[in-house]
């Protein structure tokens, strides 16, 4: 283009040859679902999380932090039940490759609010790592250890190989603004935000705010004409599922996290490919954390660190020197060179 002409760039749309970077035509794949559901005590999100993920997939898994109560609806909803232990990251990274390899379609999170600012949270962890350390700077010691958890935590949640739905609870959101004496600035109440990292709701496709009388109301939606902002829905239900899980699997089919996995645990796949593979369509796809167990150890580790080990591995053995010949043995009852000499 003379846009590119005139700043000294390439006029012709081909690669890179260095880094391979470059422009190809958009399409539009089949991709999981990321919804949030958020909303004060008594306003039906785990109700609402249960009705949607029954129109959006067949084996239903529910990981419950809000003491047990999703069971309460086991004879409405047919659903996997597991019972946090603990609101640690961790536990729900490995939840999650439990589910993974259960095979769960559509996994509920009820609620992420605790993996924030419940006991063991990522709060918490980052008091207790500042509290431990010389510097007492959660700065340079609380959230310099801890950051790096959470967002495996995220990663795994969003690479996770199905539909997941995340209740969060909410919180009164207050913003500082002057003072009506001249005295200086005062907090104001502004409305409810999610009782989680600000910058949650990002992460997420979807987000319906459910308010006392269950009607959600779509602050977000990235499905283009499905759902428009600010749209009110009176008692969203497994339709609204099923809607929002159709339009997604309209798209170009893509690779599956265990397509990866059997892929790669092929015997003659080489360090290259996994390398290629690592660096390109998992990293832009955003699955290198993707929580499962690997095949061959059945230890828990992630879709990208499974890739690097089996490349080193492969690695190894294709720079492994091949085998000396082994001197043949002598013949039962016979003597070697050196004894006869």
């Amino acid at each position: 283009t003379q846009a590119a002409a005139s700043a000294g760039g390439p006029t012709q749309h081909t690669q890179n040859p260095d880094d391979g970077l470059d422009f190809v035509e958009a399409t539009r794949p089949a991709t999981n679902a990321f919804i949030a559901l958020t909303g004060p005590a008594n306003a039906g999100k785990t109700y609402t999380a249960l009705a949607m993920a029954t129109g959006m997939g067949t084996q239903i898994g529910v990981c419950d932090t809000e003491r047990g109560r999703a069971s309460h609806y086991a004879g409405l909803f047919p659903f996997k039940h597991l019972r946090m232990p603990d609101f640690r990251p961790q536990t729900l990274v490995r939840a999650l490759a439990v589910g993974a390899r259960r095979g769960i379609d559509v996994m509920v999170i009820d609620s992420g609010t605790h993996y924030w600012s419940g006991r063991g949270g990522v709060l918490e962890q980052v008091d207790r790592t500042t509290n431990a350390s010389s510097s007492k700077n959660a700065f340079t010691s609380g959230w310099k250890s801890v950051k790096p958890v959470e967002h495996e935590m995220w990663d795994a949640v969003m690479a996770y190989p199905g539909h997941v739905i995340m209740t969060l609870r909410v919180k009164t959101a207050y913003e500082l603004v002057p003072s009506k004496n001249g005295g200086g600035m005062e907090p104001k109440k502004i409305g409810l935000k999610p009782d989680q990292r600000a910058d949650a709701e990002y992460e997420f496709d979807f987000v319906g705010d459910l308010d006392m009388d269950h009607t959600m109301t779509v602050s977000k939606c990235s499905y283009p004409n499905l759902f428009e902002s600010g749209e009110r829905i009176e008692l969203p239900n497994t339709e609204t599922g099923h809607k929002i899980v159709t339009w997604l699997s309209e798209g170009t089919p893509m690779p599956s996290v265990q397509d990866y996995v059997n892929w790669v645990m092929q015997p003659g796949t080489t360090y290259e490919q996994c390398l290629a593979l690592y660096q390109g369509e998992l990293s832009q796809r955003g699955l290198l954390g993707a929580a499962l167990f690997a095949p061959d150890t059945q230890e828990q580790t992630t879709l990208g660190r499974l890739i690097a080990r089996i490349g080193g591995v492969r690695k190894a053995a294709a720079e492994a020197p091949s085998a000396a010949p082994q001197a043949p043995q002598a013949a039962q009852g016979g003597a070697t060179e050196g004894q006869a000499a």
